[in-house]
This record gives structure tokens, sequence and C-alpha cells, in this order.
């Protein structure tokens, strides 16, 4: 196994523990693992194929998603006095299985399109960026607080950028830097809700919003 495939595997796995691990600190520095494995991964793409807009996308995502973001997040855990989520939707235990599992099928069943379209072609990193974006989208269903739905949020924006980057790694600068400023606003944004929602519900059980309905 070549080193991007190791990089690939263990940036699902670190997708994977974001999404299962119950104390928030903890997960956040999964993400931070995370998000660096990506950085990793776009530096030996740009390294192995001559792509040298990687570089600068690797750059911006040092400063953004590497040290921006989880700043706000460790900032936002500092602000509440929650260290850990509640019970998700399908249980701890359950709930990763089910999201891995699905992923994994999913993942299987659409990557040859993906390697059809796909300038860069390598089948394990194409594989894990499908996965890492299907699990950023079983922790919006499948986990029901605050912290862990950001969280949900940027795996499922990295899976977008390994999938850019496998197949899209020319795109002009003011793309990537676009899209990850993007990403640091919405992260912004979701948290400053969050401490208004931990304030008003003294919860980050996003399923107490159903009281305000009318």
């Amino acid at each position: 196994m070549d080193l991007l495939s190791i990089l690939s595997v263990v940036m699902t796995i670190a997708a994977l523990a974001v999404f299962g691990l119950r104390n928030y600190k903890m997960a956040v520095q999964a993400y931070v693992l995370q998000t660096s494995i990506l950085v990793c991964i776009f530096f030996v793409l740009a390294l192995n194929h001559n792509a040298d807009p990687l570089f600068s996308w690797a750059y911006i995502a040092i400063a953004t998603k590497v040290i921006f973001v989880p700043t706000i997040l460790f900032m936002l855990l500092k602000r509440i006095d929650i260290k850990s989520e509640v019970e998700p939707v399908a249980g701890f235990f359950v709930s990763p299985i089910i999201a891995m599992g699905f992923s994994l099928a999913i993942a299987m069943s659409i990557y040859p399109i993906y390697l059809k379209f796909s300038l860069i072609q390598e089948h394990a990193p194409l594989i894990a960026s499908i996965v890492v974006f299907m699990i950023g989208i079983f922790g919006f269903i499948l986990r029901k607080t605050a912290i862990k739905q950001i969280l949900a949020f940027c795996t499922f924006e990295n899976g977008i950028h390994l999938t850019l980057a496998l197949t899209a790694y020319n795109s002009p600068v003011i793309m990537e830097i676009g899209v990850l400023t993007d990403a640091l606003f919405a992260v912004i944004i979701m948290s400053i809700f969050a401490l208004r929602f931990y304030k008003y519900f003294g919860s980050l059980d996003v399923s107490k919003a159903s009281s305000l309905k009318g």
C-alpha cells in the first residue's frame, strides 16, 4: 500500500473518530488529525502529480482548517460547561457502525463513476473522499448535539475538499480560497448559534428546538 492510500485510510478512521467519540474535546482533536492528514494528502498529490495549485490549497487549509476552525471550537467548548454529548440516535455503539457501514456501501457503489471523471486515478483516496463525505452526512442525521453537528459539517466539507483535490486540482486559487473561507465563516456562525442555543435551553441537544414549534 502506497503512502497516499495509507493517508486516505487513516483520514477515514479519523473521520469515524470525530463521529464516534463522545468527549467533545477529543472529537475536536480527532478533527485536527483528520484535517492535518488531508493537508498531507494535498502535499503528496502535489508532489506526485506536479499539481502546483495543491500547494497553495494546502497552506490555506492549514491556516483555516487546522488552526482557526479548531481554535473556534475549543473557545466554544471553554464557554460551555458540557464535556460529553448526550445519547445519540441509535446509541453510542450502534450509530458509528451504521454510519461506517452505509458510507462504505455507498462509496463502493459510486466511486467507479468518480474514477471516470477524476484527474488523478487513485482508488483509495477516491473511496476515502466519498466515505468521509458520507460520514459527515450521517453525523447530521444520527448525532443530535450542536457541537457534533458542527463537526459533522466540517467532516462533510473535508470529504468535498478531498474530492475536489482529486478531480479539479487545477482550479483557480481564488476558488480554493472561497471554498475554504466560506467553511470558516459557516463554523463561526454555527458556533455562535450553538452558544446561544446552550444559553437558552441549557443543553446542546438540538432536538429540544422542537419546543419552539407553534
